[in-house]
């Protein structure tokens, strides 16, 4: 048995290593409060990811699977270590609730497991955008001025078709990933879209964006929630076919200027989900026109790639993370008249040497 004064000095400090291990704890948990206040609430600037520089894929060719990897070795080759993969599900017309996806113009989901896998044993990085296509459009009607009978039924849909998509994300070890692209409409709806990220974030565990249409991406409301802003960018550049490459230069720098001061509000790096032009003479004034009209031009697309190019390039990951080009078609290209995919034309050299990162 200790005597009394020892019992008493043993009480005596045990009292004060409490208190002092209580005023530590205070004071730690002070300071984490404070960092956590000062933190965004995602992580920025993003690490681990190299500057993408790629091309979009649609995967919408089921049988061809000789085809994609023909052309994802053909990429890998030319130094293309990026590639956003492109899945659809379709809806009958604007009007529709359900969506479906039709494995006549989509690849099943084991097929779809199976490119990103072949991309990634060549050590490609990946993107997965899924889309939502129209079976029956008119004019200008496209997905984005759905107006479905239910907005509830139609995200339930939707909801659905995310999350499945967000299963071969993480099955695939996908690294960014797309939880939706051009829903102008739909993107007022901010409570459904919040749930709709959270329930992908449950399964998906990689970075995530949306990818807005270049003259709607202020209204979007999602992006505290997600990692990067994403946009397409079919900006008219000029109704002259042959406006030279410094006068498109100087058209974009307003709109550059104007895309990256969104992006630092937002707290997140800037990241062009697709971008192109076609071989065609008005591609500068309509690059979004996929069904243009007019004659083959391949020198206007080769200077809006220059011009592009030349004003993106050499821009700090933390603002801008990077481009995938729309698109490179899987084996051989439909049809050269109003083109996108840039095998054989002479834009495809620039692009080539820049997306290798030379």
């Amino acid at each position: 048995m200790l005597p009394k004064p020892t019992k008493w000095l043993i009480a005596i400090s045990l009292l004060i290593m409490f208190i002092c291990a209580l005023l530590i704890g205070m004071a730690s948990s002070s300071a984490n409060r404070r960092i956590t206040e000062a933190t965004p609430p995602l992580h920025f600037p993003l690490h681990g990811l190299p500057p993408i520089r790629g091309f979009c894929m649609q995967l919408c060719l089921p049988g061809h699977l000789k085809a994609y990897e023909r052309s994802i070795r053909n990429l890998r080759a030319m130094g293309c270590r990026w590639i956003n993969f492109v899945v659809n599900a379709r809806q009958k017309g604007l009007t529709a609730v359900h969506l479906s996806m039709d494995h006549k113009k989509s690849l099943s989901a084991p097929d779809i497991l199976r490119v990103l896998a072949f991309a990634h044993s060549l050590h490609i990085k990946t993107m997965l955008m899924p889309i939502v296509l129209l079976d029956h459009a008119t004019g200008s009607e496209w997905r984005g001025a759905i107006k479905p009978r239910s907005w509830p039924m139609w995200f339930a849909g939707y909801r659905r078709y995310i999350l499945r998509a967000a299963r071969w994300a993480q099955a695939g070890h996908v690294r960014i990933f797309s939880v939706g692209s051009e829903l102008l409409t739909s993107e007022s709806h901010k409570r459904q879209w919040i749930r709709i990220v959270a329930a992908v974030r449950r399964l998906f565990h990689g970075k995530l964006t949306y990818s807005s249409n270049w003259d709607h991406y202020q209204d979007v409301r999602i992006w505290p929630e997600l990692n990067y802003v994403g946009m397409n960018s079919y900006y008219d550049l000029g109704k002259r076919a042959h406006k030279p490459v410094g006068q498109i230069m100087a058209t974009w720098r307003p709109i550059q200027r104007n895309m990256l001061a969104f992006a630092r509000r937002m707290h997140k790096p800037l990241l062009i989900t697709e971008t192109g032009w076609d071989n065609l003479q008005n591609t500068l004034e309509k690059p979004w026109d996929y069904v243009g009209t007019g004659r083959i031009e391949p020198g206007v697309q080769a200077r809006a790639y220059e011009a592009y190019i030349r004003v993106w390039r050499r821009l700090p990951p933390r603002e801008f993370a990077g481009v995938f080009f729309w698109e490179w078609w899987p084996g051989v290209k439909p049809t050269h008249y109003g083109a996108y995919s840039l095998q054989g034309e002479p834009a495809l050299p620039l692009v080539e040497h820049w997306i290798s990162g030379k």
